[in-house]
């Protein structure tokens, strides 16, 4: 997801600046991102300065804190939109009351959910916004960074990976029986 907010915010020429530890900068610019170092910087302090009169749109797919620093970045009228879907009940329960009480702040600012468990909402715009970035992607305007496939066997494998901090986009599961059957090339 993260690879296709960054291309299509290159495509609207917007300014957007990207949370991540150093070894990620490289990516991050490559797409017109301006890179923020989570580990040495306060993205928060960063921002400030960089945007005084606020911003119009955060993505995040972190959660927890982020959510709450990064909310009173907005401007009036700015959106936050959560992507990172929550691991447990609890945790989807406290993201639905933190969006019922920051909606109801008479501040002009929205919280958003997206994604997969945002379609029990309304599938509609997620749908739209799937066929778009497909068109997109296959009209070659934008490209997800993919760091590696794994075989689906080796799924535990590449979690590990993930996990691990080190990957630079996205890691692909691959069923090569499948794939061959398709007539998709697996490579």
């Amino acid at each position: 997801m993260r690879d296709s907010v960054l291309g299509s915010g290159r495509l609207a020429n917007l300014t957007m600046y990207g949370i991540a530890s150093k070894s990620k900068h490289p990516i991050l610019a490559e797409y017109g991102a301006t890179p923020i170092d989570y580990r040495t910087e306060d993205f928060v302090e960063v921002i400030r300065r960089a945007e005084p009169g606020g911003l119009d749109a955060v993505f995040d797919g972190m959660g927890g804190d982020y959510i709450d620093r990064a909310f009173p970045l907005l401007r009036r009228g700015g959106v936050l939109v959560e992507y990172g879907n929550p691991l447990s009940i609890r945790s989807t329960l406290r993201v639905l009351a933190k969006i019922l009480v920051l909606n109801l702040l008479p501040n002009g600012r929205r919280f958003k959910p997206y994604g997969a468990g945002s379609v029990l909402f309304n599938r509609k715009p997620f749908l739209e916004d799937w066929a778009l970035l497909f068109r997109l992607l296959e009209e070659g305007k934008i490209r997800p960074v993919i760091s590696g496939k794994f075989p689906l066997l080796e799924a535990a494998r590449a979690n590990a990976l993930l996990e691990s901090g080190q990957v630079v986009g996205n890691l692909v599961l691959v069923v090569p029986e499948l794939l061959k059957a398709s007539g998709t090339n697996p490579e």
